[in-house]
Formats: C-alpha cells, sequence, structure tokens
C-alpha cells in the first residue's frame, strides 16, 4: 500500500509544485497518521487548488481513515480533473462496496467519454481551429482545382474536416462543462435527512458515499438545495451535508 502510494506522489510531477504540505502529508501517511495527513493534503489544495496528485492521495488517506464518503468525494475530484483515471475510479469502487457491500459503483461518464474528456476542453478547441483550417484550404483548392476528380477529393476532405471541427467543438464544450461546473455532490456523513420543505423532513434518507446531482442552488432557504438522488428521486437537502465535486 505505502509502495503504491509513493509511486503514485513520484508519477505526478505537478507535486513539486505543492509545497511542504504535500510533503508533510505524505510523511504523516507513511507514519499511519492519517489525520494529519489528511490535514496537510487539504492545507496543500488550498495552496495549489486542482492539484490532481494532492485529491489522490487525499483520497488515500481518508481512505485508511475509514472515511469513505470523504475518500468517494477526493477520488471523484479526481475524476473530475482527470476522467480517464482508472486508479481513481477503481479506488471509488473499493470504497463504494465498503459502504454499499455487494453493489457496483456507475461511474458518471462511460469508458468512451472518460477518454474524450482527457484531453481538455481547450485542446480540443484548439484541433478544432486546426480542422477550421483544413477545410479552408479543401474549400479554396476545391474551387481552383478544374479537374473533376480532384474536385471530388477536395469536397471529400472538406466535408470530413467539417466533421471533425463541429465533433472538436462539441467535445470541447463538453470537456469544459465537465470539469468546470459544479453539478454534482456526495454525501460524505453517515447519513443525511431529505426535506420536502426547507420545514418539512422526508422519511427518506441519504446515506455515505451516496452521490446526487444538484438540480437547484437558489431555492427560498439559502441553506437548502435541491437535488436529485440515483434513484432519480428529488428532493431538498442541507448544502452542509454533502461536498461539492
Amino acid at each position: 500500500m505505502k509502495q503504491f502510494f509513493l509511486f503514485i506522489a513520484l508519477f505526478f510531477p505537478i507535486v513539486s509544485f505543492a509545497g511542504s504540505n504535500f510533503d508533510e502529508g505524505i510523511k504523516a501517511f507513511q507514519d499511519s497518521n492519517y489525520v494529519l495527513a489528511i490535514e496537510k493534503f487539504h492545507a496543500s489544495l488550498a495552496e495549489t487548488p486542482n492539484d490532481v496528485a494532492s485529491y489522490y492521495n487525499l483520497g488515500l488517506a481518508n481512505s485508511e481513515a475509514e472515511q469513505y464518503g470523504k475518500a468517494i468525494w477526493s477520488f471523484e475530484k479526481v475524476l473530475k480533473l482527470s476522467p480517464a483515471d482508472a486508479d481513481a475510479k477503481d479506488r471509488i469502487q473499493i470504497c463504494y462496496t465498503k459502504l454499499n457491500p455487494g453493489k457496483i459503483w456507475e461511474p458518471r461518464l462511460n469508458r468512451f467519454e472518460s477518454i474524450l474528456y482527457g484531453f481538455s476542453g481547450m485542446t480540443w478547441s484548439v484541433l478544432a481551429i486546426v480542422f477550421s483550417f483544413v477545410l479552408a484550404i479543401c474549400t479554396i483548392l476545391f474551387l481552383r482545382m478544374k479537374d473533376l476528380s480532384y474536385k471530388r477529393l477536395f469536397i471529400a476532405l472538406g466535408f470530413l474536416s467539417f466533421c471533425c471541427m463541429i465533433s472538436a467543438l462539441v467535445i470541447a464544450y463538453g470537456a469544459s462543462n465537465y470539469s468546470e461546473q459544479t453539478r454534482f455532490a456526495v454525501v460524505t456523513k453517515e447519513s443525511i435527512p431529505t426535506y420536502k420543505e426547507s420545514n418539512k423532513m422526508t422519511s427518506a434518507t441519504l446515506k455515505e458515499g451516496d452521490q446526487v446531482e444538484v438540480l437547484e442552488t437558489e431555492v427560498n432557504d439559502k441553506n437548502f438545495i435541491q437535488v436529485s438522488s440515483q434513484s432519480g428521486d428529488t428532493y431538498m437537502v442541507k448544502s452542509t451535508d454533502v461536498d461539492f465535486i
């Protein structure tokens, strides 16, 4: 376990920017002082937000401390920043099984989407620009060529470039939204109550590790948010009872 942890720490070059808090977090983890490790990784994230390595190692520390809901949240943050991270998915499944024996965790993105969103929205935007240039060149050559066979070739290439450009733009928009928007949250407490109104509880409860989709953050009572559970039911919950991904 510790050897794997050290490998992860070395694998991400960005850790060199995380400062001494990250290093102290590693040392605390090696000493099995998971409470201190969690504190240090949180401090590291305060210094370098969106640091994948810090979130991953925070998840490991939470998992070892048997705070499985918070571990799932940490690994979900990894997937938000690095959707194709297979290790984070495996770790979530392990934590989810600890909380829900016999049940399988379902990722929000399928494998194909994970691969596509693994590249940043900026990368796909650049590709869209490249394909637009190719389309422009094909259009110019089509207009200049007199040979019918060449015209057909450039029509085909232009159509392919146009399709690729549109696809890249759509994926760029999706990847950007996925990494930047806060649309989901994880229950990190043992269980939380749900409400139909801010002063009217329901009989349903949400358990640690449950993921909810955030539907509305501006309800009548600012202490509450409207969410949709994995079963599709809609509730209001206290915003302090969940951790936003």
